[in-house]
């Protein structure tokens, strides 16, 4: 029981805070103990999750215009986006407040929480938290970054997954659906946000074999998975902690320390897409709403009309 508990300490994998606005040092941890998971060697990605990442990529929301996003402009509401992950969704949060900042038609909202994930549900329960979020706000927009604490498995009803065995894959996929269908529920849309290359090579494989998966499965529920790896590579394809400006082109230091995490400057590397995606969706939902107003207006005309005549 000893050698067990010992094995667990080194196989659960944490990550601590993230300091927003400030370049992100060591995030890290290790010799956490979720409570859930459980020791094993990485198993073998079953097909369905060894999709092509870039498949999902130009994938838009499956429902064009939330019918709460629409109201909420046509009453001049702001739009409400809510960033839901764990560490690396707080720095990703940071880097969308930063580029909505000064603007009153965006309010972002910081849901992420540190040490969490889709195998750690004994720590925290991802669906029953963000369900409590959501009855305090409102969100139109759901940004979601999670599975920097999920290389690992999963102990759940008296038995245990291995790290992507396929009950790993059932376990964690019923989770994701619940979770997307909640937001969905409540009147948001959802991106998802991949994780980036990593510097460690057997850590890098992990969450490559999880981005398949997450593309995948986004792709089955119709959500837009946005891929970061291609954002965080050299021309050959290698981790490159200094990356150029998406606007000048400058050399610009992009990771942290820890060879996981981004820098402030990074994470807003990775969110420059997704942001004009948000703002391009967010116009056309408005003139949408215009147009519904217009068709409002000219049927109570026409009804105004009709009861004159008669």
């Amino acid at each position: 029981m000893d050698k067990l508990i010992l094995l667990l300490d080194r196989t659960a994998v944490l990550f601590i805070g993230v300091a927003v606005g400030a370049v992100i040092g060591l995030a890290f941890l290790g010799g956490g103990d979720s409570g859930e998971a459980v020791a094993s060697a990485p198993a073998p990605v079953v097909a369905a999750a060894e999709t092509d990442i870039s498949e999902a990529a130009p994938m838009e929301c499956a429902a064009q215009f939330n019918r709460s996003l629409t109201n909420a402009l046509a009453e001049g509401d702001p739009v409400h986006i809510g960033v839901f992950g764990d560490s690396f969704g707080d720095g990703l949060w940071a880097a969308l407040y930063r580029g909505f900042r000064g603007e009153d038609d965006f309010v972002v909202h910081q849901y992420a929480r540190q040490s969490t994930g889709f195998t750690r549900y004994r720590s925290l329960n991802i669906f029953d938290d963000m369900a409590e979020r959501l009855d305090e706000q409102q969100i139109d927009i759901a940004v979601l970054s999670f599975g920097a604490n999920d290389t690992q498995g999963i102990y759940t009803d008296g038995a245990g997954a291995a790290f992507m065995s396929e009950d790993w894959q059932n376990i964690v996929g019923e989770r994701i659906d619940a979770i997307v269908q909640l937001l969905r529920d409540r009147g948001s849309i959802v991106y998802w946000m991949g994780m980036p290359k990593m510097r460690r090579e057997a850590f890098d494989s992990q969450i490559q074999q999880q981005n398949a998966f997450y593309a995948a499965r986004m792709r089955q529920l119709g959500v837009p998975f946005i891929d970061t790896v291609s954002l965080t590579v050299d021309e050959d394809g290698q981790y490159a902690a200094y990356l150029p400006h998406p606007e000048s082109g400058e050399r610009t230091l992009a990771r942290a320390n820890d060879g996981i995490h981004m820098t402030g400057q990074g994470y807003g590397f990775l969110t420059r897409d997704l942001e004009q995606r948000i703002r391009g969706y967010v116009d056309s939902a408005r003139a949408e709403a215009m147009r519904e107003s217009e068709r409002r207006s000219a049927g109570n005309e026409s009804a105004t009309a009709g009861q004159a005549e008669g």
